[in-house]
């Protein structure tokens, strides 16, 4: 995984903007699924949940360190991006109540 043969800052650059590309698709199904998550939950209180966060945690920081990247990077990422991910989902569960969806 580690590619150390670049030949200049702007490749490095280039290689990192395809990266950032398929970061945000992968983002966008993922909270596509969050969304569609919105709806199987019965309160505002439920969209927050701290044992399914920590379980989340404790999994991609295991990945990180399988692949001998730094755990403490990925927390920080993830812990970041499910808290904004929560936001999404509070949103999409507060707009599918108003309509009477849930």
């Amino acid at each position: 995984m580690n590619e150390s043969n670049f030949s200049s800052l702007d490749e490095i650059r280039t290689n990192i903007d395809k990266i950032d590309k398929e970061i945000v698709v992968l983002l966008s199904k993922r909270g596509e699924f969050v969304k569609q998550a919105a709806r199987f939950k019965a309160t505002a209180a439920n969209v927050k949940d701290s044992k399914r966060l920590e379980q989340i945690i404790e999994k991609v920081t295991s990945y990180a360190r399988e692949i001998g990247f730094d755990p403490f990077t990925i927390e920080i990422i993830y812990r970041n991006m499910i808290e904004a991910f929560i936001q999404l989902e509070m949103k999409t569960f507060t707009d599918l109540k108003e309509s009477n969806i849930l």
